[in-house]
């Protein structure tokens, strides 16, 4: 088998492969680390994240992915218990999150501190309209995670024909507060406000999510100095070296009569080789697919090109000293601005728990709006270091005006396809759903599959590809509880 991409999906893939006995597998992938957008990077400070910096508690349909965190040692004790016991070293720390509004630090981000009576009541309303969404019944949870696992019926299809910021004010739900914190929680999620997001996938935030955790609170997150680093870095010690081929794309797929044959490259020495093998794990971006696979079908060519990716950027920001705070609540892992363009900055030695607060790393995260993701990238691409940097303090500066006085050093990383934005749509189109089924022995195992890009949606749609080209290759049927056709 080959597997092309090492991000949490192909090597959820590679994973359940060795847990079925299955070891004649290679995984390829072009960067020169494992990971994807979940991988971890570091200085002499500490480690930070170079993506994702964190996995809500998993939830009871992400059954395999808890059993992938036990084997990690993430979780100690039953996985499949109601409230599974995790690792302390990574349940997020108190003071867990903050928001800046009106100069002082609250704890928390949703908005408190200065709402009328008016803001404060659709607050509410929202979040028994939540409420009333995550409830379970014999027939299923309408929202779920992973996502094909959710019931899916007429009223999540209408859901998902607008979008998120409509359906709320279709529900009198226009409070400038309000609408502030959804296009926050969409942003960061998505890497798209409100207003683009499908009303389906913006409940799917809210009223999926609903893992709990022996001795914690539902909404504490799992968490590393890394990010989410920890998971593929796992994965990768357990697949293996000699499995695991970093700096090699490939280049060519195309079916034979015997499976399948692959052009590798290695990227250091510029060699290709040709890899014959029975089945392939496309574990990469979707849009990249069509340019690689040959035979798709034009109904699936055709979605791969209309998937619009949100591009990012991010900053390291290495901080000899402590600059000095607002009043309020003290620093908390994850930091947010109220009004700001970005999504913050979270703390890579909050772990630590010392109450030394320098020298440390933040990492700001930044989605790019405002335009077409073409031109968006183009600019991404065209603007240096320099800029972004300079960006970085920019967002900042309103709750620390001095910050440059205080930092060594600024690292960047852009990611031109961070993430495929769920738009109104994207649920019931038939093409995703070709993605989501493959064929026997070309199976899809990338989030892009369930439209947006969250650890668990990688991790089951990997779980799902390797299942389905095992049972292919013995014969047998596949386990339903781990294969999505959604």
């Amino acid at each position: 088998m080959l597997i092309a991409g090492a991000g949490i999906g192909g090597l959820s893939a590679a994973w359940w492969f060795a847990r079925a006995g299955i070891d004649d597998f290679m995984v390829a992938d072009l960067q020169s680390a494992p990971g994807g957008n979940a991988r971890g990077g570091g200085n002499s400070i500490s480690r930070y994240p170079l993506g994702a910096h964190y996995l809500p508690l998993p939830t009871r349909e992400s059954a395999t992915l808890r059993r992938l965190l036990s084997d990690l040692g993430a979780i100690e004790g039953a996985p499949d218990s109601v409230r599974p016991r995790y690792a302390e070293r990574l349940l997020v720390a108190a003071p867990q999150e903050r928001l800046l509004r009106f100069g002082h630090w609250q704890e928390g981000i949703v908005p408190e501190a200065g709402l009328t009576a008016a803001e404060r009541g659709q607050m509410q309303a929202f979040f028994e309209l939540v409420a009333r969404f995550r409830r379970r019944s014999a027939a299923g949870k309408a929202f779920a995670l992973p996502m094909a696992a959710s019931k899916v019926d007429g009223d999540a299809l209408a859901l998902d024909h607008v979008s998120f910021a409509t359906w709320l004010r279709g529900q009198g739900l226009n409070s400038a507060p309000l609408h502030w914190y959804v296009d926050y929680a969409c942003r960061d999620d998505f890497g798209t406000p409100a207003a683009m997001v499908s009303a389906w996938a913006g409940l799917h935030y809210f009223a999926a999510r609903d893992g709990e955790a022996e001795g914690a609170s539902s909404d504490v997150v799992l968490t590393a100095p890394e990010g989410n680093g920890w998971i593929p870095e796992g994965l990768a010690a357990r697949i293996g070296g000699e499995r695991l081929q970093c700096n090699a794309i490939v280049r060519r797929v195309r079916a034979t009569r015997s499976g399948y044959e692959s052009w590798v490259e290695d990227i250091a020495s510029g060699r290709t080789c040709r890899v014959r093998s029975k089945a392939i794990v496309w574990a990469g971006p979707l849009f990249v697919a069509p340019r690689v696979i040959e035979g798709l079908p034009d109904s699936a060519r055709d979605y791969a090109a209309r998937i619009d990716y949100a591009p990012w950027v991010m900053a390291q920001l290495s901080l000899h000293s402590s600059p000095p705070e607002r009043p309020g609540a003290q620093r908390a892992w994850d930091n947010v601005l109220y009004g700001s363009r970005s999504l913050g900055y979270v703390v890579a030695t909050h772990q630590r728990l010392s109450a030394a607060q320098a020298p440390t790393v933040w990492t700001w995260y930044h989605s790019l709006q405002g335009a077409p993701s073409k031109i968006l990238r183009r600019e991404l691409l065209a603007q240096p270091r320099e800029h972004w940097a300079a960006m970085a303090l920019s967002e900042l500066a309103p709750a620390y005006p001095d910050l440059a006085d205080h930092v060594s050093r600024i690292d960047c990383i852009r990611h031109g396809h961070a993430m495929a934005r769920p738009l109104p749509g994207f649920l019931a189109d038939p093409a995703r759903h070709w993605f989501a089924r493959g064929l026997p022995t070309l199976q899809f195992a990338h989030a892009d599959v369930s439209g947006f890009s969250v650890c668990e949606e990688a991790h089951a749609r990997g779980v799902s590809a390797a299942e389905r080209i095992a049972a292919a290759l013995s014969g047998r049927k596949p386990d339903p509880q781990v294969i999505f056709d959604v």
